[in-house]
């Protein structure tokens, strides 16, 4: 059964097809993160889904004052949710690694499967130039697109906005003109109270009773009328 598995050189394009994935994905991965540095460029007008959804998050967290302290967690929180052919791109970029990983495997299992079965030295040279070449190519593949070159690109440029753009823009937002709003309120309503005040003193001066002065003629009544009272009272 080994035997017939290693002439049908089955092994041989199970590397090939290893090979062929580990390029797929960190092609892909590579063009993701290429595409993801473009929107950063811009992104005031960006129509990337994971930066309009992250400078959302940034501004409601803004608006309901949980201020992020820690931007880079926030940027590495919403990468790690980024996606690409339905995995996530920090999943796909370590399918090269894995490919390298099992063709290697694969070629040593194929060279000790053919001098175990002592099928000469052209098949073990065979499947070990297969393994080396696939190696090769993914080793190069791995090198010339570099993913995390990319990425690092690309979380400068959203922490770089997050701090010193969208920060600066929410805190003139949502603290300076509140204030100078508030400012501009306080005087016509401080004079508004004091007008008030002044209309309530005159109406309370309006409505105290002045006092009568009583006539000199009463006053001289009263006296002689305490005299003649007196007088009766001593005699």
């Amino acid at each position: 059964m080994l035997k017939e598995i290693l002439e049908s050189n089955a092994l041989i394009y199970a590397m090939l097809v290893l090979c062929g994935i580990g390029v797929i994905s960190k092609l892909a991965v590579w063009i993701s993160y290429r595409r993801l540095t473009k929107a950063t460029e811009n992104m005031a007008s960006s129509k990337n889904a994971l930066t309009r959804q992250l400078k959302l998050k940034f501004e409601n967290c803004y608006k309901l004052n949980l201020n992020v302290q820690n931007v880079p967690a926030f940027v590495d929180k919403y990468l790690q949710k980024y996606k690409v052919m339905g995995i996530r791109v920090h999943t796909a970029d370590r399918v090269l690694k894995a490919t390298l990983l099992l063709t290697a495997l694969v070629g040593v299992a194929a060279c000790a499967g053919a001098y175990w079965q002592k099928m000469g030295m052209r098949q073990i040279i065979l499947y070990g130039s297969a393994a080396l070449l696939s190696a090769l190519v993914l080793g190069f593949v791995d090198f010339v697109l570099d993913t995390a070159d990319k990425k690092a690109v690309a979380v400068t440029n959203l922490q770089d906005y997050l701090d010193n753009t969208l920060t600066n823009r929410l805190h003139h937002e949502y603290e300076d003109e509140p204030a100078k709003e508030a400012v501009e309120q306080k005087q016509p309503a401080d004079l508004l109270q004091q007008g008030k005040a002044q209309v309530a003193a005159t109406n309370l001066k309006m409505k105290k009773p002045k006092k009568q002065k009583k006539p000199k003629g009463d006053s001289i009544d009263e006296e002689e009328v305490i005299r003649e009272i007196v007088r009766e009272f001593l005699t």
